[in-house]
């Protein structure tokens, strides 16, 4: 018996021409058909499909069993791997000459934190000007501050200056957008 011309039997998926020949003094005789090898079917799994924006490619993790087998992934049907906040439907594809199967789930890109870094402030006298400074994270986004209470007023967006004495309060605030959410506002207050 021979596969493909070869005596050695296919382990391989495929089709194969076998050639069975009776291989004897006293008779003779020989058959031929096609041997078809189907490809077996391998467990396909998804995980850490909920993930946080960070600002680098998020992908999903694939298993197979058996372990080790090329796939293929894709998002909303491209190969490149998302990096916004958004949903995106994620397919897992066998790509092997002897194992088939596939998956399919969402994977979800939460949006990012931000955190607004604001120090206190210290008391200060009625006819100081204070320059307001805070940080806010990766995003970009602008800190906007705000007078809550007291007797002062911002100039500029940033210029704190006074219109008597008393306790003012400084509100910092950050306002999200496509990949980060809203940063929770800091207050400030001082005399």
């Amino acid at each position: 018996v021979t596969y493909d011309g070869a005596a050695t039997v296919p382990v391989a998926a495929g089709t194969y021409a076998v050639v069975a020949t009776v291989s004897d003094p006293r008779y003779e005789g020989s058959s031929s058909d096609d041997l078809v090898v189907e490809k077996a079917v391998a467990e396909v799994t998804l995980s850490d499909l909920s993930q946080t924006y960070d600002g680098g490619p998020r992908t999903a993790t694939v298993t197979t069993v058996p372990e080790g087998l090329g796939v293929e992934v894709t998002y909303n049907g491209s190969t490149t791997p998302p990096v916004n906040a958004g949903t995106y439907s994620v397919v897992a594809t066998v790509q092997n000459a002897s194992y088939t199967g596939s998956t399919n789930g969402t994977l979800i890109v939460g949006k990012g934190s931000q955190v607004i870094g604001f120090d206190p402030i210290s008391d200060k006298f009625a006819t100081d000007t204070v320059l307001l400074m805070a940080t806010g994270g990766s995003s970009g986004n602008p800190v906007v501050f705000q007078v809550t209470e007291g007797p002062a007023t911002i100039s500029g967006g940033t210029s704190l200056t006074f219109q008597g004495e008393g306790e003012v309060s400084v509100r910092a605030t950050q306002a999200g957008n496509a990949n980060y959410l809203d940063a929770t506002a800091v207050v400030r207050s001082f005399f």
